[in-house]
Formats: C-alpha cells, structure tokens, sequence
C-alpha cells in the first residue's frame, strides 16, 4: 500500500485508546506509515502530512474533533470516525472540504496493550465515496473485509454489542462453574476462550443453522433436564441457561430438529421452578 494517492503521507489515527492502539498496531504491521496521536495533542505537521484521519474517539467526542482538526489538515483528507452506533455528520469537516464517513471495525478491542488480530474480520464502511474508498484501502491492507453499507446506527450497533459483549457474559458464568469444579481460573479461562474461537470458526465457515452443537441441537431431552437440574445451586447461571435456551432451540429447529423433539425439548426449557424438570 503506497503511503498516499498522488503524494507522501501517512495515516492519522487519532486517539490513544483501545481502538487507536489497535488499528494502528495492524497497520504498521502491515507496512503502513501510520502515526498514532491523542486528538487533544496532535501536532501541526502530523495534520499537515496525512493523507486520511481516523478517529478513534469515543463517541460523544467526534464531533469536537473533527471540527478542531478538519481545517488544519491537507484539502480534501478524508476523515473517518469508528463509531458504530452513529452515523455522524462531521458537519464541519464537510465545510471544510473534507470527504467523511465511518469506518467501523467489528473486531473486539478489549486491551490497547494486547490488541486482536484484524486478518479476517469485517470493517463495516459508509460515506463519500473518497472516504469510502480510503476505509477501503485500510480495511484490505490489515487484512480485513469491508462491508460498504449504512449500517451505522443502534440496531446495528446492538447486533455487534449482543454477540461480543454477550459472549463474554456467558463465558464468564461458564468460567465460573467451571472454578466451582476446582479448575484453576487461568485454565477455565483458556479453556473457555478456545471454545468461543472454535464456535466462531464454525459460524464464519458453516453459516447458520449448521454452525450449532450441543444437546439442543441433537434434540437431547435427558442431557438437558441434566443441566437444569445441575445449575439448581447456581441461580444466576440457570437464570442465563433458561434465557438462552429458547433461541437455541429455535436455530435447532431451523436446523431440522424433529418436530416431537422440539416440543419435549420446550416442555423442559420452559420448567423454571428450583433447578427441577416439570410437564
């Protein structure tokens, strides 16, 4: 990837959070000049010699920054934000000639010291067609697929928020009945993440409904009624089992499960008395 169209240059990423630090780890990696800079601090021939300016900014901070940064970059610089609830205006980096759009990485980035591997994820891309064809340009040389559509917004900022912070959740309370068996914390943990790579594996290659595994799935009434009656001394982890339960059994039914399983299968999902199956 050559430093800029037409010119020297560099990318910009603004912000020294858990999200600057990653993509600008990934694309130095990838031979990009990029330079990482905090949006309160970024000196004037860092704006002066790029060729795109990313902020990773927290939300509510976007727009302060692009309207402080935007007149003093290079005409015509695109300027993307990461946010993916919100598909900001930049109303004044547009008046300053600037071409804007949103460039956000559906990757987790949970520490700016350790950041995640971005070979293979999506960047979900929308704006001008310069600042989309930049977000493009950086999305292919860390790796990434580019999803160019106006997805930005709550519903599906709540789609990402659901499957990634969700899993965390549940991984946490399978971490903990796994302590409560007496493996050591670092290996449940281990233990658990691996699983959760292999689940998304099988979801990326496989698709839905083939992706799911488990007792729901092969319509296993006893294994089940099993769980339930294991998790009765851990309410919290049986009130997560029972709310999850249901949309399993649906992704097993689109998947082929008998229709007589499928009821047997409600019967118990829906007993939530004390840990004990009732019909």
């Amino acid at each position: 990837m050559s430093a800029a169209p037409g010119g020297e240059g560099w990318v910009l990423v603004l912000g020294r959070g858990k999200v600057g630090h990653g993509l600008s780890h990934a694309l130095k990696a990838a031979g990009v000049p990029t330079r990482l800079r905090s949006a309160r601090h970024v000196r004037a021939v860092d704006l002066a010699g790029a060729w795109v300016a990313v902020l990773a900014v927290p939300d509510a901070a976007i727009l302060e920054t692009s309207a402080r940064v935007a007149p003093q970059l290079r005409l015509h610089v695109p300027l993307l934000h990461c946010a993916g609830g919100q598909a900001a205006t930049l109303a004044q980096a547009v008046s300053s000639g600037h071409p804007v759009g949103a460039m956000h990485p559906l990757v987790s980035f949970a520490d700016a010291k350790h950041p995640p591997t971005l070979v293979g994820t999506s960047f979900v891309i929308a704006g001008d067609a310069p600042a989309s064809a930049a977000a493009k340009r950086l999305a292919h040389a860390v790796g990434a697929l580019s999803v160019v559509r106006a997805l930005h917004g709550p519903a599906y900022h709540a789609a990402a928020a659901l499957v990634a912070n969700g899993a965390t959740a549940l991984a946490a309370l399978g971490i903990e009945l796994l302590e409560a068996l007496d493996v050591p914390p670092r290996d449940a943990a281990r233990a658990m993440g691996a699983l959760l790579r292999s689940v998304g594996e099988n979801v990326e290659r496989l698709g839905l409904p083939r992706a799911l595994t488990g007792p729901v799935a092969r319509g296993d009434v006893k294994s089940v009624s099993a769980h339930r009656r294991a998790l009765a001394a851990h309410s919290r982890v049986l009130a997560a089992y029972d709310a999850v339960a249901p949309s399993i059994l649906d992704v097993a039914v689109a998947a082929g499960l008998a229709p007589e399983r499928a009821r047997a299968l409600r019967r118990v999902i829906r007993a939530r008395g004390a840990g004990r199956d009732q019909s």
